[in-house]
């Protein structure tokens, strides 16, 4: 039954409507859909031929954001797309919220069709019918506050001629009628779990910073790079490009990262951003991408891991007593050196790796004999067990798909390339990234990255990868996720502060970032392993954060595991980030420091152990190491938004 509040708001809007002469029965029906619904505002177009051409018949904007309505029964000409957007985007143009600015891309255009089956969308434009448009207004998540779409509307109102402003904040109040309930009862509790949330990035994908906007819109005639500490926006910046450049263009995109999680953890922040893009754009790691590719081309190595995992313990065994003198060295440092110094580079040749610059790893000071024996005691043993097995590592991969690409570049080139956290890529890694966007000096590829954020060992510059950026680089220096004592706490960390741009340039660190949330918290506590872990489960069970929102991360799979294990055995539920995809679960996510880059958190819970003596008086590859140990711990709480807790272990600590 209708209730009589519902239909006195039907005969507002009805009235309402019928001030606009210009309109139809069909046009008022579909704009009666926003205004019956609390919150919303719309500017309709004044014209005597209604609808107008070249620009939206009118705007919608409520909670779920701004939206360009459209009535078309097939898709407009590529001119008169391009009019639309333009139009809509300068209407919403330089409006502010605080210190935030909005971002006209995020206006949705929407194709209103009066046939009953729609056309198909393609990420420039969404579609609708009659039946259909209710949905595609309310069913977003929610993108503004009432009071800055109140703001939007009545700004762009007073700058735009020739459209009239309807809004409901006039409107006699209206009950919902149940079966077209605004939100199920499982959104009522996600939206309740976000306010509690207290989300400083609530309206992340509908304002920005100008600096941050300005880089959006910016056009690089060539690859870019966006650098900046921790919580600076570079990929929210990145994501954002992305998103305009689907609604501008018809082209594919690519975000791809050296983690393989990362990729499909960013997918659902994009597909928020730029919906019913579908298969253009395509989020994967750069690995699977290259197996991928060269399984297309039918050229693929046959790669084997575990052999090439068994190959490097052989060739260690070996290898050891003729490195042993070397101080501070062990498996892994040589490890390091073999993937991503000397293959990751390309090396093939003695007189190649004597003559590069080991940047990142100059501590340890290999002179000419002391590569030879690098080369004979471990690349050429482990490369004849490979060709013995026939088979081939990751770096074989990545140096096949380049040489594939270089003999016959893609078919359906990428629009444009984003690759995230890129200071943790290969030399190889890069150059093959640089050849996927097109290998050219205009090329569309845009690096994102931060040095101080490096979590694996050896290093390169662009220059080194003939990635020409001069003139198209930007640091992001405002850091806009996590809160005071957090940000505090990390800076303190004994880490890297100083640090390249990435090609080779002075860079911008933690401790120099200006901070806009006040508050948070730090806590922490040192002991032995077993009271530490105990100490963890008493302030996962104890934490003001939601379980949806919490991390606890390791630096290493093991202790993750076995955290995971304790965790689960306390009742606590977890999720490993390797499954994690961005979406809300019910579980503490867990994993290493590597996985978890890229990603944020209410709260994060990091166990680490004390590493001795302080960075500044270790010297050779002892300082690289506790360099890099101090980064992961620093990557580690700045991962945090609003909580952090750090556990030490010192088993030199009495027990409790």
């Amino acid at each position: 039954m209708v209730s009589i509040e519902r239909e006195r708001r039907r005969h507002w809007v009805e009235g309402k409507l019928a001030t606009l002469t210009g309109l139809g029965p069909w046009h008022r029906r579909i704009l009666s859909v926003a205004l019956m619904e609390s919150g919303w505002h719309l500017l309709v177009a004044r014209e005597p031929e209604y609808p107008p051409v070249d620009r939206a018949a009118a705007f919608a904007v409520g909670r779920t954001g701004v939206f360009a309505l459209v009535f078309a029964d097939e898709v407009p000409g590529e001119s008169e797309l391009r009019s639309v957007r333009r139009h809509a985007e300068e209407t919403f143009a330089n409006l502010y919220s605080g210190r935030r600015q909005y971002v006209p891309h995020m206006i949705q255009v929407v194709l209103v069709s009066s046939a009953d089956t729609p056309m198909a969308a393609d990420g420039r434009f969404r579609v609708a019918t009659a039946a259909t448009l209710r949905s595609n207004l309310l069913g977003n998540d929610k993108a503004l506050q009432s009071n800055s779409a109140r703001h939007l509307a009545k700004t762009a109102s007073a700058r735009l001629s020739g459209y009239e402003l309807i809004t409901t904040d006039e409107a006699p109040a209206a009950e919902t009628v149940e079966a077209e309930g605004l939100f199920t009862e499982v959104e009522v509790r996600e939206h309740e779990r976000d306010r509690m949330l207290g989300r400083p990035f609530a309206e992340w994908m509908t304002f920005l910073d100008p600096e941050q906007l300005a880089l959006v819109n910016r056009n690089f005639n060539g690859p870019a790079r966006f650098s900046g500490p921790a919580g600076t926006g570079k990929t929210v910046v990145a994501l954002h490009r992305m998103a305009r450049f689907a609604k501008h263009n018809s082209g594919r995109l690519l975000f791809t990262s050296f983690v393989k999680t990362l990729p499909t953890y960013h997918r659902s922040g994009f597909e928020r951003l730029a919906p019913h893009v579908g298969d253009r754009a395509e989020f994967t790691s750069l690995h699977a991408w290259a197996v991928r590719f060269l399984r297309q081309r039918d050229v693929m190595p046959r790669l084997n891991t575990d052999v090439c995992d068994n190959a490097y313990s052989h060739t260690w065994l070996k290898a050891r007593e003729h490195l042993a003198d070397i101080k501070g060295t062990g498996v892994e440092y040589w490890k390091d050196e073999l993937e991503r110094v000397i293959k990751g580079r390309g090396v093939t040749s003695l007189k190649e790796y004597q003559g590069i610059n080991r940047t990142g790893r100059n501590r340890v000071i290999l002179t000419d004999s002391r590569r030879e024996t690098v080369w004979k005691a471990i690349y050429e043993p482990y490369q004849a067990i490979l060709e013995q097995h026939e088979v081939c590592d990751l770096n074989d991969v990545v140096s096949a798909a380049l040489a594939e690409l270089r003999r016959r570049p893609l078919e359906e080139p990428y629009g444009l390339v984003v690759v995230d956290e890129v200071q943790d890529f290969t030399l190889l890694e890069l150059q093959l990234v640089h050849q996927i966007a097109g290998g050219r000096a205009d090329s569309q590829l845009l690096l994102v990255g931060d040095g101080q954020q490096q979590v694996y060992p050896g290093g390169w510059t662009l220059s080194d990868a003939g990635i020409p950026i001069v003139g198209r680089g930007a640091v992001l220096r405002v850091n806009y996720r996590n809160r005071m004592a957090v940000h505090d706490y990390a800076k303190s960390i004994d880490a890297t502060n100083v640090v390249d741009d990435l090609d080779g340039g002075p860079g911008f660190v933690l401790r120099d970032t200006e901070v806009v949330l006040p508050g948070g918290r730090a806590d922490g506590y040192t002991g032995r392993r077993s009271d530490v872990e105990t100490r963890l489960i008493e302030a996962v069970e104890n934490a003001a954060a939601t379980i949806t929102d919490i991390a606890v991360l390791t630096n290493t799979k093991s202790e993750a595991a076995r955290l995971a294990d304790r965790l689960t055995r306390a009742g606590i539920p977890t999720l490993p980030l390797t499954r994690y995809d961005g979406t809300q679960h019910g579980a503490v996510k867990t994993g290493t420091v590597h996985r978890a880059k890229g990603m944020d958190f209410a709260a994060v819970f990091h166990v680490t152990t004390r590493s001795g003596a302080p960075v500044a008086e270790l010297t050779g590859a002892e300082r690289d190491r506790a360099e890099l140990a101090a980064r992961q711990t620093m990557v580690a709480l700045t991962r945090a938004r609003d909580y952090i807790w750090v556990g030490v272990v010192d088993n030199q600590v009495r027990p409790l």
